[in-house]
């Protein structure tokens, strides 16, 4: 289903757990706009298998499928366990295709459930479409199934949104030279509080940690038999963590320091403002989560005006403006250590954004809670930071 023209590009992008998810929520009801849902998460089964889903020189059809449709490791686990996180749309049942114990197709996870209750047929078509694709460069595949999506549902924009996607900033600016990014950003407190109590961050954190440990990827290579894996390098707590010994009772009970995510946030904050310092300062609109829920109306038009004239719409933004609701928890509930400890971790992704002008309440959006308006204060709190 080819179309005239190229739709509007827009990658939504954030550390993970800034409010993304909502924002794709909120797009997906715009008459215009294709809301393309944890694709890129997805497919790199939670940003470790980058290089093969961005792969350098010509990509054929069959090939560009088979990133679609792999069924990756750890969302297989996830799934198969009862562990996957909300943001997994597609639910097995005896009803679908597709069951948990032998995995879902990446594509179908959580992007195409949330463009259609048919997903199963939906994947269908996509296959047949891609099958006509001649051999190009990935990014350009990319832009056909984003083209072929646009046309199929009939949009004229398409806005990919992957939890923790500016950790892929440097690819996307890359392969998609025209892209315009929309930059959630969340105070660094409340979302390494959040990572901490998410499955999905919690497993991509115990997994780096077996790859540093092991010195390679052990979800990257077929499951071990139990006599087959040197256990003695690995530290008891992560053992359950192991594909061959996996257990979905330790994953649950394991704790990971909320700090330890404040950090995680940081240097995702350096790697991703650094990327998109390199765009046009046109192609970018950094907007703060805190800004949204204070005044949804205001940053709901913020965000249309950004899109482009034509995405102005005020029954959308009054529309998904009454769905903005608040958090259920802040870390300033967090035990006085803990806090102060999480302070310090993420003081330097704070400074990074004061650098860049990047404050609650900036430009033209509505003022902060006040519950988060000491947030640009915070990059000189310490030395060291």
């Amino acid at each position: 289903m080819p179309t005239p023209t190229r739709p509007g590009q827009v990658f939504v992008t954030g550390t993970g757990r800034c409010g993304s998810t909502l924002v794709s929520e909120l797009l997906r009801e715009h008459p215009q706009v294709l809301s393309l849902s944890e694709l890129f998460n997805h497919l790199t089964d939670m940003y470790r298998l980058t290089a093969r889903v961005f792969p350098e020189g010509p990509v054929t059809a069959g090939e560009f499928w088979e990133i679609l449709s792999s069924r990756n490791t750890v969302n297989r686990l996830l799934t198969a366990h009862g562990l996957a996180p909300k943001e997994v749309l597609y639910r097995p049942s005896p009803a679908t295709r597709f069951q948990a114990g032998t995995g879902i197709p990446a594509v179908l996870l959580t992007t195409l459930p949330h463009l259609t209750e048919a997903p199963d047929e939906l994947y269908d078509e996509l296959a047949e479409a891609v099958a006509g694709f001649p051999e190009a460069e990935i990014g350009e595949h990319y832009l056909r199934l984003f083209s072929w999506l646009c046309a199929r549902f009939g949009k004229t924009l398409w806005a990919e949104r992957s939890g923790g996607s500016l950790i892929l900033a440097g690819q996307l600016r890359d392969h998609f030279p025209d892209a315009r990014y929309l930059h959630i950003v969340r105070d660094g407190r409340d979302t390494a509080l959040s990572m901490s109590r998410h499955n999905g961050f919690r497993m991509a954190a115990v997994v780096m940690a077996l790859h540093l440990t092991l010195g390679h990827d052990p979800y990257a290579e077929p499951p071990a038999g139990p006599a087959e894996r040197d256990l003695r390098a690995v530290p008891e707590e992560l053992v359950p963590f192991l594909p061959e010994r996996f257990d979905a009772e330790a994953v649950r009970d394991y704790r990971i320091p909320t700090s330890l995510f404040g950090t995680y946030w940081s240097d995702e904050m350096k790697r991703g403002m650094a990327a998109m310092a390199a765009l046009p300062p046109q192609n970018v609109l950094h907007v703060w989560y805190e800004d949204l829920l204070a005044a949804p109306g205001e940053s709901l038009r913020r965000i249309a005006d950004f899109l482009g004239p034509g995405f102005v719409d005020e029954d959308w933004a009054d529309r998904c403006a009454a769905k903005v609701g608040t958090p259920a928890s802040t870390w300033r509930d967090l035990p006085d250590a803990e806090r102060e400890e999480l302070d310090r971790a993420c003081a330097p992704g704070f400074s990074v954004l004061a650098a860049h002008g990047v404050v609650p309440g900036a430009g033209t959006t509505a003022s902060t809670a006040a519950s988060v308006s000491s947030v640009a204060s915070v990059s000189t709190m310490r030395s060291g930071t």
